[in-house]
Order: C-alpha cells, then structure tokens, then sequence
C-alpha cells in the first residue's frame, strides 16, 4: 500500500505540470525513455557522425583536429551497419586526440557518447573505465564541457548500469559552475530507479516541480523500472494509470520497460497479457524491444521461457544486426544458451548453389573473448560444423584465443583441429611464440616449438628468424644453448644452422652467418639467396657472403625440406634435372639492388671472391649480367665472367604520346579576326559563318540578322545547322513568326531535313501559348522522327512536358489527349508520370475526381507509372474518400513497392495535417528510413514557408530507425530562423539532448549566432567557423593558403554540389596543384550517380591521357553506365589507354559488348571480332583469346537471335585457330535454347577434344530459372559420355537436378536420380545443402532417407569447375 501511496504522489506532482504538456505538441518536444541498453541508440548517435564536417580553422582552445573528424567518420560508417563500434577504434580515436592534445567541444562530446551500448562486445564495467579515462583527460587538456558533456556522461553510466551517487553528481556540476536542465534531472531519477529507489527519485521529481520543469514519458518509464527493482510490480503497472492521468499515452517504450520489469521477475503471464494489451491498444513493439525482454529472461535465470519469446519475433528490417548485439550481451553475462538459442532465429545467408555460407565467426569469436571454458568452445564448434553452419568454425576460434592472448586455449584448440584432420600451419603459432617472448618465457617458446612438432606442423625459417630466435636471446645469439635447446625439441642440425643462418641475415650479419657456417658445414636453403644480396649490398663484405654463397650452391638441387625446414617461395624446390644457377641469380640479385654507379666496383670484388672460392654460374646469367652492365662493365668484369661463363639479352621499354583537344574561338576573338581581315580586305565570309553561329548560340537577335543578311548578300549559302540554330535563338525570344519564316526557309533548300524533338517541343510550346493548337500537333507529326533510339532524353521529356502543361492548365482535356496521343504515337518520349501528369492534371483543374482516377488507373496498368499520384493523394485526403485513396496505394504498391508508396502517403497526410495517421503509417513493421526523400521533403517544406508540415514531420520520425535527425533539426533550425524564434530555436537543442542527438558544429554556429543577434545566452561552447565554399564568381582565396581550395573541393563534393567541384578543380590546377587519385575518383563517381555522364567521361578521359585511371570500382561502375547506354565510342577511346591487366580488372571487354548491344550494333562488334581473328598472327592468338567477351557473345545470341549465325562463323574462324570459347557460348546458346540437334552437332565438331574445357553454367542457371529438369538431364548425358569429366563437375549437375526437384516438391523423383548417380559417383561429389533438402523433404513425408550425408569438406569447388576436363565457371562478368 505504501507503494500505491507513492504513486498517489507522484499524481498529484504531475498534476502541477500539466499546464507544461501540450498534447498536440510534436513529440520531438518531449522526452525520450531512458531505454535499456538503448535499443535505439545507434540511430542517433550515428545522425550525430553523419552531420560533422572537419574544421577548416581554428580559434583559442579549439585547435582544429581534422584527423579526429576523420576517425570519427570512420566509425560512423560502422554505426550505420551494425549498429556497434568496438573499444579499438574507441582507444585510435582517443589515442589520437592525447597525442594532439586538443580535441573540440563537439569531438569531446562524441567520443563519450561511444562508451556506452553502442560497445556491446565490452563488459560494461570495461566501458565505464574507458568513458572516465577519457573524461579525466578531457579536464588535463581543458576542452570547454558545457550542460550536454555531463548529460551525455550521465547516459552512458545509466547504459553501463555503472553505480554513482546523483547527489556527488550534481555536487560536481555545482563546482564546476554548470547548470543542469531538465534532461539532466531526468537521467538522475532513472540512476535512482535502476536501485530500486523510488524515494531519491520522489525527491528529484520535487525538485523539477519547484523549478516548473515539465514532465513526460521517460520520466515515467524510469518510475516504472523502479518500482520494478523495488519487487512491487503492482505499483510499476499503476504507472500506466498516472501517466494517462497526466496526459500522456504508454508507448511502445513505456511497455517495454514493464516487460522488462516482469521478465526480471519470470512473471511470463503478465508479459504475454502485456503484449496483449499493446495489440489492443495497436501499439507496435519492435524486435529491438522484445530482445530487451529476452535479455532480462535470460540474465535472471528464466531460460525456459527465452524460446516462448523468440517465438514473437518478427524479424524485420535490421534483425540480424540487432540479434547480433543481443548475443555479445548475452555472452558477456554468462548466457551462452540463450545466445546460441538467438543465433540460430537469425536468417543463414546461402550462395547461388543453394550451400550455407559460413556463419557464426562473431558468436565463436565472442565465446572465446567471454572466457567460456574451452570444452564448451569446442562443443559449439562441433556443431556449427555438424549443422553446416561452418565448416572453418575451430580456425575462427583459434583465431580469436591467438588475438585475445589465450596461449593455453590455442594449443588446445590446436590439437582438436589436429584430431579433426584440420590442417595445423606454422603461423597459427606465431602470436603463441610472441606472448611468450613478451613474458621472458624462454622454456614455453622452446614448448611451443616442440608442440609444433609434436602436431607435425611444417617448421619454416620464417618462424625461426622472426619469432623463436628473437624470442629466446637477451643480446647476442649464444649459438650452443639455442643448438642444444632446439635438438632437445627435436629438430636437426642442419635445421637450426639454417634457422641461425637466416636470422644473422635478416639482421644484416653476413660474418656471424659465415663464422656459424665455418664451425657447422651445412648446406644452406637457396631460399635465402635474395636475403644474402640484401645483406651484401648494405655491408659489402664479399667474403663473408660468399662464404655462405658456396654453401647455397653446393648440391643446390636438394632442397631445404632434407634440412626439416620449409622455404616460402617455389626456389625452395628447384627442378632435379635442371639445378638451378643460384649464384648467377644472386649476381643479378645483385645489380638489381645496387646503384648504376656502384654496381661494377661491387661486383668485381664479388666476382674476385667467387672465383677464388670455385664458384661457377652459367653462360645465361653471365651474358645477361654483361648486357646489363653496358657501358658500366669494364675489362677486368667481362674477364671475370668469361672464366665463369659467357652469353647475352636486351630490352626496350615502349613510349607513347598524348594529343590535347583543340578550344573554339570566342566571340571577341572573332569579332577582332574579323576587323583585321576587313583591314587587309581579305575575305571574311568563314569568319562571318562561324559569327552567325556564335551570335546565335548566344540568342544575339540583331546581330545574328545583320551578319546573315550579309551572308545572303554575298550569296553564301545558310546551313542547316546555322538555320536551327537561328530558329531557336527566334523561340528563346518569343518569336514565332521569324522562327516560322526561318523553318520555311530551311525546308525549301533542304526539303528532307527535319527538326529535333527538342526543337520541336520549344516551338509547339510557343504556338500552343498562342493558341495555335491544330499547328503545333501537325508541327510535331510533320518532324517526329522516322528511326527512334530507344533512349531516355531527360531534356526533350522535360521540353514535352511544359509543351502539354500548358494546355493542361487551361483543363483543354481534348488538348491534351491530342497532344499525347501523337508523341507517344511517334515515340518521341517515353510515357513517364512526368509526361503523362498533365492528362491527370486537366481533369482535376475540371474538378473530375472519378475522370481523374479512371485515367490514373488505366495510366497505372498500361504504362507502370503514376502521375500526379501526390495531388490525387492530398485531394482524396481531403474528402476521406478511403476508397478511392486505397486505390492509389494498391495501384502505386504495384508500381513503385511497398516502402516508397507508404512514405508517399505519410508526406500526403502530413501535408493535410493528418499527423495521427501519417506516425500511424511509420510505425509499419520493417519501414525504414529513406534519406534522400525525407531530407527532400524538409527542404521543400523549408523553401515554402511550410513550417507546421515540418515540425510535424520531425516528430512523426522520430523513433524510424537511421533517420538523419540531426538533418532534419538543422532544417527545423532554419525555418526557427527565419521566424526570428529563439525560443523554439533553442528547444530543438534540448530536445536532441533527451534524443541524445549530438548536435553538428553548423548547428551548433547557426543556432549561437542567432542567439548572440538577439542578446541571448549561449548555454553551449561554439564550435568554430568553418570556411564556406565560394560560389565561382567570389573572390579566389590568397594564394598564401593552398590547402584552401582543396578543403572547399571536398566539401562541394560531400554536399553534392558538384559544379562548384568542377570549378574549384580547375582552380587547384590552374594554380599548380592536383587532387589526388581518390579525389578524381569520387568526383567521376558523384557526376556519374548524378547522371551527367558526359562530364565524367570528359573527366575520366583526361586522367587516361596523363597516365592514370579512376580507382578500379568507381572506374568499372563509369564503364557500366556507359556501357547501359550503348556508348561505345568513349568505351572503345578508354580502350586506347588502359592495360590488359586493367581491361581484365574492370571486366572491360564485356562491358564494350554489352554497349555494342544497348546501341543495336551486335553485327558491327561481330565483324570486328572476325576481322580481328583474320587478320591476327600466330602471337596475337593469346591475347585474343583472353580479351574474348564470352559473357557478351551470350548476351548477343538471347537478345539478337539473328547473331547466331555470324557467332558460328567466329566459332569456326577461331577454333582454326585452337581456341573453341566462342563455340562453347554458341553450344551453350542452342543447348539453353531447346535446339538440341545444333548443339550436338557444334559440340562434335569443336568440343569433343580429350582436353577441350567445357563451360556450362550458363545451362545450370537456366535450368534453375525455368526448373527445366529436361534441360539438366540432357546436360548430364553430355558429360557423363564424356571420360575425362570430373566426378565434381557432375556432382554439380545432379545437385542441381536433384535442387529442382525439391523445389518443385517431387522428393521421391529426387531420391531416384540420387541414386542412379552413386553408381558412378559418390556423396562427397553432391553439394551438401542439396542432399540436406532431399532429406528434409522426404522426412516430412514421412519417408526415410536412407544415405548418411557426409559431412562438408573444404575443397577448392572453384579449380574442379575450372579443370581441364569440365567446367561451370562463370560465362559472363
């Protein structure tokens, strides 16, 4: 009762503030719950990274720390994927900002707010430590900490559960003269409610009432979780009932926090009756908020009701991500059942032959780092790998115990991997080796060693060198303890000399590699030869190093492994027949390391030393040392070689030059050209025309008519090219008539010429102004076009649509139907909702609603777009017209998908003011943030003085997971601005405090600059300004600052702004300065993605000139576009510059198909391909057949038929020549094709050869599409004739026979062919996952599976597709 009693209180307190709730105030005003664990945290903090913007400046105390924004971006990229940073990039970003020792107030503020959940992989404890060494160092360097640095501190102890006395808290705030709002008051209540202290927050809540701060819902939520750890659920459900009397409705958060009070107490009864109260109340809970109710299941012992719940799940958008934090806290508090029980609700992603890819590398890795003991890491092991969840599941342990310092663990882990027949490699034990080191372990070193050969894992010099030597000596190398400690391991002699060997010769100690091997004669490995030339060229003790060089060449055909240790490189295993001549490699070795001016001095004191010591090389590497010398090599040299040997080799480097493009001449350089000619009565009719042409093109009236009536007079014949453009400079100006006279004009010297569609757009335009409607339809079917490119033109569409608008206007349906109807007849312009909006328009401005929705849906059906689908919207919004409205969505769900279809209606109802509805709609499960249409509609909303609309729509999105907030608040910010309201202005920043939004440095200057112009307080520390980018036409910055310019070049390019990008470019390298590659590369990407690919091609092609490229991806996405568009001449003009090597990376020669394709011009590509083999040599053969187009020759024959016959001749021009690619696209085409006879008779005649390689993926993939097990059964016929087809490339084919039978549900037809197969193959041929679903769908019929299917092994399935024998390897790119 008493508790009762205190919630009776609490009424009466919030009954004090209810003058402070507006309940139809935007809920960006009010206050977020304290969430458990945030479950929407990173949505936040990752709108906060996303709005900074480096520093381009500094002032006093703020010193500019780009490098910190850098790291800061970084993570935030991190944060919009998963939702998680780890503690290391945490510690870079802090490590960064001690060594600099500055950090701004907006950095500080970040950093901190990353110590909390968004770590889930760290004990909170480990998180707490962290955020108060970083606070503690924020106060040694003095960075200004305002309100919102202790309200983010206080966040991240409440995530961290982390106990601290609120009294000491606010104590220190005291001190520290800072003023704490009512964010802060309301993160102290939820400190005293996580102990279950309900009177400290009664005390805190007393305190808010004096100071009348208002009250709303974390508040409450907070009183709830308290009175939940209190043990009195009766009072925390009576929450709920002084909330509704205060004026507020539990949310979703609100029942939330109940549930997690219930599910701490494994009260699973009031958790389902909550859920159920929720659905009656049509409130929806997101998964990230069921987990929270599994997690408290799981950590209070209740794992017997954690499957009940999972079971609730809804897995919608972003599940895996957040499963996936759910499990790293389930495993940092022990609840390994509960995580593996979650891990297996996740969705296993599977590859394009129906196999599971490997999955759980973040579950195994976090076992390990939660300390699980190692027999339950195994355990788990083990059955990721029984499941065929993943096969590598030990190696991902053993890498995670190596990483996370667990020597004891790895070796364990080792020797499972060993019992497994895993195989064990030699720098698994590497980090083993270095711990021990670090820890002057020298006995466990040598353990280690003998473990390694204990599990029979290869020793490699590399270990050796690296590793065990450095790690077992204190100065020098005591050569008789580290020989004895090794034997005793149980390693050869000669092994550890070569180990010592290699050790002095990496620390540049050629003598002590030459006084070991004169007290111990042992062969040395050839693998050291380029090791020896390193360690020659910097002492120059020729001696010494050929000392060591008469041990590598005797006997140089044995290899390293008869001295029990394994080289790296294939020298180690030199031919038996052939030795090869180490010592004349290590002469080149030589040269190749050494200077042109010390190379013959060097080499004749080794030459000296060789021939005293006996060693020989051969006369082709003495010939080549000679050629290479040249002028270099003096008679004493070439005596030298000629003892030794004697021979000779060039070689010629290839240069190429580059052209610049020719620039036109200006009007004024005209002009002048022309007065001089005038002077020396030359004559200036070319000038005149090209005047004509510029006066035009510059809508010049009176000037282009004089200069042409002077043309005329000289009886100079007016092109047609000069007449369009007159005829559009007459248009611009409004001057039918003369544009008229001028089209006449031109038609009766050139009667076939007709005008662009653009052209014809801008003059039926004008006549329809006039009201000249009958001419400007026969204008258009006069020139519409006789052949149509089937290409978006966005000008002449746009130049089409203002042309019917304005008849649309004036609601001339008639008009508009005319108008229509001939240029889509004519197939001028696609019919896009752009198009065909005016027709919708002309009924609405008619007032017909039925007339307008019948030719919607009619639009809808035929042509798949929506025109004025927003205005039909609002008007049907208005007059609750549910029907009709219902209509749009299903017609438009049907054209543009669920998700953009929602946010259209949420932008229609917000706009009507229907703001219920439109949070209603954001709501729907698995509705995710779209950023470039909000942030589209805010500046809108900004543009049109819609301030309301705007407001609205920040708070209806409030909760949608990844939404830019800190965007839409900037937009928010203006629209305050411009109203001059400071108040509201400043409550946008308290409330993304309750958000925990932290506010970019622009919003932080814009919103204290509008304070400071009206005489108020700044409560926060200003961030300093940064530089603006200049429009063109502002004054350059001085040249005394050249990082200027580049800084504005990055910010145009982050802001999309890129003409101002092509302008500052020009500017840098006008000035001598470049931008880097990456820079270039971004820029073409961004005007690529903006669709002016002219620009980026221009771009791209001055980098291909100078001798550079685009980065591969940027460069390859380029070349895609290019290629969707058929423009093949900039394809075939890269072609001219980049490499084989490039070509091949970029998928370049595919790509020019595929662009030959889209331009219609198959046949041309074709003739050039035969034209090429005709002519090519016997040495272009290779390269032909590398650059062959498979993937594009296949394109052709699906969508040109009439191509086949031309890819037949190239099938037989290039099988005379022994490459039978195109025949095997041709076979694989007429097979896919159902034309089996042709097939079969192309397959006899190229592909029968005992060594021919047959690709037919192509055939699978088809097979799969169309489930045509006709198709596949003919395909395993053709193999199985075939002897030399490996038993994995038919293991493919039956599996994807047997996959398309289950996929049709014919288990029984599935198992039959599983079995006629294992006559001639076995079940580790069969892909695992479709033996898997044989045996699950003959089990659900209750019909017994009678084959053990074996587990997956690690094959390279790649290289068996790719044999010589048989292949499926991909056929295009």
């Amino acid at each position: 009762m008493a508790a009762l009693l205190r919630s009776g209180s609490f009424l009466r307190i919030f009954s004090g503030f209810r003058h402070s709730l507006a309940s139809n105030a935007p809920r960006y005003e009010a206050v977020t719950i304290q969430k458990l664990q945030s479950t929407q945290l990173y949505a936040s903090i990752t709108r906060s990274f996303a709005a900074q913007k480096p520093l381009e400046n500094a002032t006093a105390g703020q010193a500019a720390t780009p490098g910190l924004d850098k790291a800061l971006y970084r993570i935030d990229t991190d944060i919009r994927r998963t939702g998680r940073i780890s503690k290391k990039d945490i510690e870079e970003i802090y490590g960064e900002m001690k060594s600099l020792k500055c950090a701004t107030s907006t950095q500080s503020l970040l950093l901190i707010r990353c110590c909390g959940s968004l770590v889930p992989e760290e004990l909170p404890e480990v998180r707490t430590k962290l955020v108060q060494d970083i606070w503690g160092t924020l106060h040694q360097l003095s960075i200004p900490l305002d309100i919102s640095h202790y309200n983010a501190l206080l966040r991240v102890y409440l995530e961290n559960e982390h106990k601290f006395s609120p009294t000491e808290f606010l104590s220190m705030l005291e001190q520290n003269g800072i003023e704490p709002n009512r964010v802060t008051y309301q993160r102290l209540i939820s400190r005293y409610c996580q102990e279950g202290d309900i009177d400290g927050a009664s005390k805190i809540l007393e305190f808010m009432k004096e100071k009348e701060l208002p009250v709303s819902e974390s508040v409450f939520n907070a009183l709830i979780m308290g009175h939940s750890r209190a043990n009195d659920m009766d009072s925390a459900r009576g929450v709920l009932g002084v909330m509704q009397g205060a004026g507020l409705e539990p949310s979703s958060e609100t029942y939330t926090v109940l549930m997690v009070g219930l599910a701490e107490h494994g009260d699973m009864e009031g958790i389902k009756a909550t859920l159920a109260e929720c659905g009656a109340a049509d409130i929806f809970l997101h998964d990230r908020e069921l987990m929270e109710v599994i997690y408290a299941l799981a950590v209070k012992g209740h794992d017997g009701s954690v499957t009940e719940m999972t079971e609730k799940l809804q897995k919608v958008s972003g599940y895996q991500q957040d499963t996936m934090n759910l499990i790293y806290r389930l495993l940092n508090a022990g609840c390994d059942k509960a995580a593996y029980e979650m891990f297996r609700t996740m969705n296993m992603p599977q590859n394009e032959e129906g196999e599971i890819a490997p999955v759980g590398t973040f579950f195994i890795k976090h076992l390990v780092k939660s300390n699980m003991p190692v027999s339950k890491v195994v355990s788990y092991c083990q059955e990721f790998k029984k499941e065929g969840l993943n096969m590598y599941a030990l190696e991902r342990a053993l890498e995670a115990t190596l990483n996370t310092g667990k020597p004891d663990a790895a070796l364990a882990l080792m020797r499972v991997m060993r019992e497994d027949g895993a195989p064990l490699r030699a720098h698994y034990f590497w980090p083993i080796i270095v711990h021990y080191s670090k820890l002057k372990q020298k006995d466990m070193v040598y353990n280690t060693v003998k473990e390694m050969i204990s599990l029979e894992v290869p020793l490699t010099l590399e270990t050796f060198k690296d590793y065990v030597i450095p790690g077992t000596i204190d100065k020098e190398v005591d050569h008789e303890a580290l020989i004895s400690a090794l034997k005793d391991c149980g390693m050869s002699v000669p092994a550890i000399i070569n180990s010592c060997v290699a050790y002095h010769l990496d620390s540049g100690d050629v003598v002590a590699a030459a006084d070991l091997l004169s007290k111990y004669r042992t062969r040395v490995t050839p693998v050291l030869r380029r090791e020896l030339a390193t360690t020659f060229v910097k002492t120059g003790e020729a001696i010494a190093t050929v000392n060591v060089l008469g041990q590598m060449v005797t006997n140089n055909q044995e290899t390293a492994g008869e001295a029990d240790i394994e080289g790296d490189s294939a020298e180690s295993k030199p031919k038996a027949k052939e030795p090869q001549d180490v010592a004349g490699m290590f002469l080149l070795d030589i040269m190749f390391l050494t200077r042109n001016t010390q190379v013959a001095e060097r080499l004749e004191k080794l030459l000296q030393a060789m021939e005293s010591r006996g060693i020989n090389i051969s006369s082709n590497c003495a010939s080549d040392i000679q050629a290479r010398l040249g002028e270099n090599a003096t008679s004493t040299i070439t005596s030298l070689l000629e003892r030794l040997s004697s021979g000779d080799l060039t070689l010629q480097p290839l240069s190429r030059e580059n052209q610049g493009p020719l620039n036109t001449q200006s009007i004024a350089e005209l002009e002048r050209r022309l007065t001089e000619m005038q002077i020396k009565n030359m004559p200036g009719t070319p000038v005149l025309s090209q005047l004509l042409i510029s006066y035009a093109r510059n809508k010049q009236v009176e000037k282009a008519e004089e200069v042409k009536r002077k043309l005329e007079a000289e009886e100079f014949p007016i092109g047609v090219g000069q007449s369009v453009l007159l005829i559009d400079m007459y248009v611009s100006a409004g001057k039918l008539d003369d544009a008229l006279r001028e089209l006449a004009e031109m038609q009766k010297r050139n009667p076939d010429v007709k005008l662009t569609p653009l052209k014809v757009m801008k003059i039926a335009q004008l006549m329809l102004t006039e009201g000249r409607t009958d001419d400007a339809i026969k204008l258009i079917g006069d020139h519409a076009p006789e052949h149509v490119e089937k290409r978006e033109d966005l000008v002449v569409s746009n130049s089409c649509w203002r042309m019917v608008n304005v008849v649309a206007e004036k609601g001339d349906l008639s008009s508009v139907k005319r108008l229509l109807d001939v240029v889509l007849d004519k197939q001028i312009v696609e019919p896009t909702s752009t198009i065909l909006g005016p027709l919708i328009k002309a009924h609405l401005v008619n007032d017909n609603l039925s007339g307008a929705m019948e030719e919607f849906e009619r639009i809808c059906k035929e042509y798949r777009v929506t025109p004025w689908k927003h205005e039909l919207t609002q008007r049907c919004i208005k007059l609750e017209d549910t029907e009709k409205l219902q209509k749009i969505m299903d017609l438009s769900i049907e054209v543009h998908g669920e998700m953009n279809s929602l946010y259209d209606l949420v932008f229609g109802f917000i706009e009507c003011g229907r703001i219920k509805q439109a949070k209603k709609i954001l709501e729907t499960p698995g509705l995710r943030a779209r950023h470039n249409r909000l942030e589209q509609r805010c500046k809108r909303y900004l543009e049109e003085g819609k301030i309301t609309e705007l407001e609205n729509l920040v708070a209806v999105t409030r909760d949608i997971f990844d939404v830019d907030r800190n965007m839409m608040f900037m937009y928010l910010l203006q629209a305050y601005e411009k109203q001059n309201d400071c108040d509201k202005a400043l409550g946008i920043w308290t409330s993304m405090q309750e958000e925990s939004i932290e506010p970019s440095d622009a919003f932080l200057l814009k919103l204290g600059k509008m304070l400071k112009k009206h005489s108020r307080e700044v409560p926060f520390v200003m961030p300093v300004e940064q530089i603006e980018v200049s429009s063109p036409s502002e004054t350059k910055a001085p040249s005394s600052a050249p990082p200027q310019p580049k800084s504005k070049f990055r910010t145009a390019l982050k802001e999309k702004d890129l003409a101002t990008a092509i302008n500052l470019k020009t500017e840098i390298e006008s000035s001598g300065g470049q931008l880097n590659l990456r820079e270039k590369s971004e820029l073409i990407e961004a005007l690529v993605q903006q669709n002016q690919l002219t620009e980026a091609t221009r771009l791209t092609r001055d980098m291909l000139v100078a001798g550079a490229h685009p980065i591969p991806r940027i460069f390859k996405y380029l070349i895609n576009e290019l290629a969707k568009g058929g423009d093949v001449e900039n394809l075939t003009s890269f072609g001219k510059y980049i490499s084989e090597t490039v070509k091949k990376n970029v998928s370049y020669d595919n790509r020019l198909s595929n662009a030959y394709l889209a331009s219609g011009r198959v046949n041309e590509c074709l003739d050039g391909l035969i034209h090429e083999i005709d002519t090519a040599s016997e040495d272009d053969i290779p390269h032909l057949k590398q650059k062959f187009p498979r993937g594009g020759i296949l394109g052709f024959m699906e969508k040109e038929p009439s191509s086949v016959e031309k890819v037949k001749v190239l099938s037989d021009k290039y099988a005379a020549k022994g490459f039978v690619g195109p025949a095997n696209s041709l076979w694989q085409h007429l097979f896919c094709e159902g034309r089996h006879e042709e097939a079969q008779e192309i397959y006899n005649k190229y592909l029968t050869g005992k060594n021919e390689r047959i690709m037919f993926k192509k055939i699978l993939l088809k097979s799969r599409e169309n489930h045509n097990t006709t198709l596949v059964a003919k395909l395993s016929e053709t193999l199985n004739a075939r002897q030399d087809t490996s038993s994995i490339a038919k293991g493919l084919v039956y599996s994807c026979w047997v996959d398309i039978l289950c996929n049709t549900s014919k288990y029984d037809e599935g198992l039959s062919i599983l079995e006629e197969s294992l006559k001639h193959l076995s079940l580790a041929d069969y892909n695992t996952t479709a033996l898997t679903r044989l045996k699950a769908g003959l089990e659900m019929s209750n019909k017994t599976f009678p084959y053990t299917i074996p587990e997956k092994v690690k094959t390279d399935r790649k290289n068996a597709k790719s044999s010589s024998s048989s292949s499926s390897d991909s056929d295009s790119d």
